[in-house]
């Protein structure tokens, strides 16, 4: 008798020990889904709102068309001097060059959207990973906690039919029949 409720004592503390411990995994669990979903808002924040046109590879290829503009407009009015062309073809060019930017900054726009795009995507991919995180963290501690639950019982149970309850040679606990007889009421 003794020795089952001691045997249950110890089963019952290191439940609540294992109990602790897994509050404990489960806090740190949520501390670092916390951490990554600061981490993703950020990188989207900086994806998302960044102006495709100040970035390095648009700066770049708008610098490109800029030198590649002056240098034809040095070329049209280096061939006009020497030709003895005209003004006209000195302002076709001009306007070929500008016609050139004006379609460089549409593909760089239109790129810049489809990285918005690319960016939303991969974001909605890191909300619906980190929401899935979280769900299977719920279920492990809705399923640990019925399960502590569900141990617990266990073992007060066996406690309770360890003990002694004033009857010489009884291990169990009294029936109904029992206390009835006993408090004379039958």
């Amino acid at each position: 008798m003794l020795l089952s409720a001691i045997g249950a004592g110890v089963g019952l503390a290191n439940g609540i020990y294992g109990m602790f411990k897994s509050a404990d995994a489960a806090k740190e669990q949520k501390n670092l889904l916390k951490q990554q979903e600061a981490k993703n808002n950020a990188w989207y924040e900086r994806n998302y709102y960044q102006d495709y046109l100040d970035s390095t590879g648009s700066k770049a290829a708008i610098k490109r068309v800029e030198d590649t503009m002056r240098r034809r407009n040095q070329e049209a009015q280096a061939t006009a001097a020497v030709t003895g062309g005209t003004q006209e073809g000195v302002l076709a060019q001009q306007a070929n060059d500008q016609k050139l930017m004006s379609d460089t900054v549409a593909g760089l726009a239109a790129r810049g959207d489809e990285k918005k795009e690319q960016v939303d995507a991969v974001n909605n991919q890191n909300q619906q990973n980190v929401m899935s995180q979280k769900i299977a963290q719920s279920a492990a501690g809705e399923n640990g906690a019925s399960q502590v639950g569900s141990n617990s019982m266990g073992l007060i149970g066996q406690a309770l039919q360890g003990v002694n309850w004033g009857k010489s040679g009884a291990s169990s606990a009294p029936t109904v029949n029992d206390t009835i007889k006993k408090n004379n009421l039958a």
